[in-house]
């Protein structure tokens, strides 16, 4: 078995990354958070789901949702004649002011597929990467809400304000 350990550092409590996760593998997973069944918003164990990107199949299903510390999920990965048997287990660690998130991914090949091991290790390295990556613009973006909540101002209001200020010259101008 093949194995692969990717790690990023967010600067937000442990209980918001863990939702952010779910949120984010709801998007590129299972397409929408309605597919949860729980009403916290996790999903449960044992939950199966598919996706077909080009000509790749994605087939899983949820083995471990502890919250807010572990996710795991397994997956298989159908791209005729190859086949990748996939195991993406997130775990959160808080850290004095941060969370700590770690993937590790493992996964095994059959023939076809280990005769083009490079090839699964890179896509699943750089999955691995693009999944860390999104969910650091999901933090980013729920940080954004939070401040528009408060402030009032929604991002990207077309309500804004004339200032009067005056120009070097005296003048009023309004901007």
């Amino acid at each position: 078995m093949l194995r692969q350990r990717h790690e990023a550092r967010v600067s937000a409590p442990i209980t918001d990354v863990f939702a952010a996760l779910v949120k984010t593998l709801a998007r590129n997973r299972w397409g929408s958070a309605d597919w949860l069944a729980d009403p916290d918003g996790l999903p449960k164990v044992g939950q199966l789901y598919a996706q077909q990107r080009g000509s790749v199949t994605r087939r899983g299903r949820v083995v471990e949702c502890l919250r807010p510390v572990v996710l795991t999920l397994y997956e298989s990965l159908l791209d005729p004649p190859c086949r990748v048997r996939l195991r993406l287990g997130w775990r959160l660690e808080p850290l004095d002011e941060d969370a700590l998130v770690l993937l590790e991914a493992s996964y095994e090949l059959n023939g076809p597929a280990y005769l083009n091991r490079r090839h699964w290790d890179r896509e699943i390295r750089s999955h691995c990467r693009k999944l860390l990556k999104a969910l650091i613009v999901r933090m980013e973006d729920m940080r954004e809400e939070r401040y528009t909540d408060v402030s009032g101002q929604k991002r990207g209001s077309s309500n804004m304000t004339a200032t009067n200020t005056t120009a070097v010259n005296g003048n009023p101008t309004f901007k």
